[in-house]
């Protein structure tokens, strides 16, 4: 769904999905053919859609928080509720050098999530950025061996000289009562700072220091999950061409993805 969020001559996209899984006393639906107590998809749909209009234009973390909290004060027969929500963010479109209050463009692939898991006395908020594409010309992932060379192309520091892929983060508040938009600001911004600074032999040695950048940062996070799904680029081979490609020109490879996955717990 879309949520507009007006202000004025200011408008704010907010392009949400949400789905949402129940549990309760629902055993005589499956077993006796009993319909009472179900909660129709219709009804499902219009509660989303209520809270949406009424709290979509906060955090998405707080949008997950009162659809938990309607579920379990219109329908008595819940006993866990699980809301998972993802946003699309749009860009403003600048015309002029200027902002528009009114256009937008698409972005990358970056996705803001949150999961809220409810009984209806204590809940669970995990939140993340998914999709997040990125890049390293030099510096980053397992050495590619290539002794003896001592220049400033990148590859000196025996390297790999290119690394691209999507990086998914996810973590775990110890409350619900947070400013949930600057941690995830705060938290993104440890995440790139991490990537763009630290140099390390390893993908996964990568993975460990960005979380421990953050469990550091971050005092009301128990818990963090990095997982980074590789796209694989290889250096063009141009021997029959007779031309030398100093891991310069590189083509995308058809092969099994690497997909590399880690979680850090607070204290672990």
């Amino acid at each position: 769904m879309l949520r507009l969020v007006r202000r004025g001559d200011r408008h704010d996209p907010r392009d949400l999905t949400i789905s949402c899984r129940f549990e309760g006393a629902f055993e005589p639906a499956f077993t006796d053919d009993r319909s009472e107590g179900l909660l129709p998809g219709e009804t499902i749909k219009s509660l989303v859609h209520s809270v949406t209009r009424a709290r979509g234009a906060g955090e998405l973390e707080e949008l997950g928080l009162a659809l938990a909290a309607e579920v379990f004060e219109r329908q008595r027969r819940m006993t866990r509720v699980r809301f998972e929500l993802t946003e699309q963010p749009w860009q403003r479109l600048e015309a002029g050098g200027k902002a528009q209050a009114q256009a937008f463009l698409a972005t990358s692939a970056e996705q803001r999530l949150a999961v809220i898991t409810s009984n209806g006395s204590r809940v669970s908020v995990v939140a993340g950025i998914g999709d997040l594409t990125i890049m390293r010309t030099a510096g980053f992932a397992p050495p590619r061996g290539r002794p003896g060379q001592a220049d400033d192309s990148g590859v000196s520091d025996r390297l790999q000289p290119l690394l691209v892929g999507a990086l998914t983060i996810r973590w775990t508040y110890t409350s619900g009562d947070i400013t949930f938009g600057v941690y995830r600001q705060a938290i993104r911004n440890a995440v790139l700072d991490t990537i763009a600074w630290n140099r390390s032999q390893a993908l996964q040695h990568m993975l460990y220091t960005i979380a421990d950048v953050v469990l550091g940062t971050c005092a009301e996070i128990a818990d963090v999950t990095l997982r980074f799904c590789e796209r694989p680029y290889r250096p063009a081979d141009l021997f029959a061409a007779g031309t030398e490609n100093p891991d310069e020109l590189f083509v995308v490879v058809d092969e099994p993805v690497g997909v590399v996955e880690v979680t850090v717990e607070r204290g672990a």
